[in-house]
């Protein structure tokens, strides 16, 4: 069980396809803060704190008024420096949303990037991209939220997709480990494959023990759980392209369904037979 903060939401809104929402914790534990990833686009506006976002292994160390841009599938999560106040606004979009609203360009940025690769968009070109001034009227009429709203809501949204779009200023991480971001790129074009710390040694020309704790350090996880995540979320891809569970496990890398059930009850805290196609993971 994981401790709770003292949180205020400001709001939180969804509607189709999408999903807004801004809160703050008045302290923070990393605790209440894990790797995870999702089937949807998080675009995460920073406004206070003392935080890094790690992203596949990455670490970006964020100042006010930072864009964090998270794709889909990537192992992510914010590592609190102190205790300090942690405010910001998250827009969560669904694929489908572009298609609805006839703008599928503006998709290309979150398709054309590989996983953990430029995610952050610095306090100073989000003012002068314009970006700065769309999340502060989205927030302000998500704030004072009606049905009645949503259409300009959908149309400020439209406008962030299409700025980020054009955003040619993406940075790449403060400092990372090398070897872990290696170790974790190697594990996401194998990880529907047998691979155990024996190969890992081998591959990278290190001891296990060293290669465990620079892993469990970077991500918090150790490689065997990494693996696994990876692999129940590939099992949600391929259910959403219309896969039986049992095939969708054997096709992720998992031995067997029972196998599978193990790992989705211990880590979902749930059986598949409650599975839910779409998970929101709010940051």
């Amino acid at each position: 069980m994981r401790p709770i903060t003292t949180q205020e939401i400001i709001f939180r809104i969804s509607g189709d396809y999408f999903k807004v929402s801004e809160r703050i914790e008045e302290t923070t534990t990393n605790d209440n803060f894990y790797l995870h990833d999702h089937d949807i686009y998080e675009i995460l506006f920073f406004l206070e704190g003392d935080a890094k976002f790690v992203i596949e292994g990455k670490d970006y160390f964020l100042d006010s008024g930072d864009i964090v841009i998270v794709r889909k599938h990537e192992m992510h999560r914010v590592y609190h420096n102190s205790d300090a106040k942690y405010h910001r606004a998250v827009l969560m979009v669904e694929p489908e949303f572009f298609n609805i609203h006839n703008c599928p360009n503006y998709e290309a940025q979150f398709l054309n990037s590989q996983l953990g690769i430029a995610n952050r968009i610095k306090s100073d070109h989000v003012r002068s991209c314009g970006l700065y001034d769309a999340f502060k009227r989205l927030r302000r009429y998500s704030k004072n939220y009606t049905p009645e709203d949503e259409p300009v809501v959908v149309a400020i949204i439209i406008e962030i997709l299409y700025l980020i779009n054009r955003v040619g200023r993406f940075s790449s991480s403060d400092e990372h480990d090398s070897q872990v971001v290696q170790v974790i790129s190697y594990i996401n074009n194998h990880y529907t494959e047998d691979i155990d710390l024996e190969t890992l040694e081998k591959k990278f020309f290190t001891s296990r023990y060293h290669l465990c704790k620079i892993f469990r350090k970077a991500t918090g996880l150790t490689i065997h759980d990494y693996i696994r995540r990876k692999r129940l979320s590939r099992v949600r891809e391929l259910r959403q392209s219309g896969k039986s569970i049992s095939d969708a496990a054997m096709l992720s890398g998992f031995s067997d369904y029972s196998s599978f059930y193990r790992t989705y009850k211990k880590l979902m805290g749930c059986s598949p037979k409650d599975y839910v196609d779409k998970v929101y993971m709010d940051m």
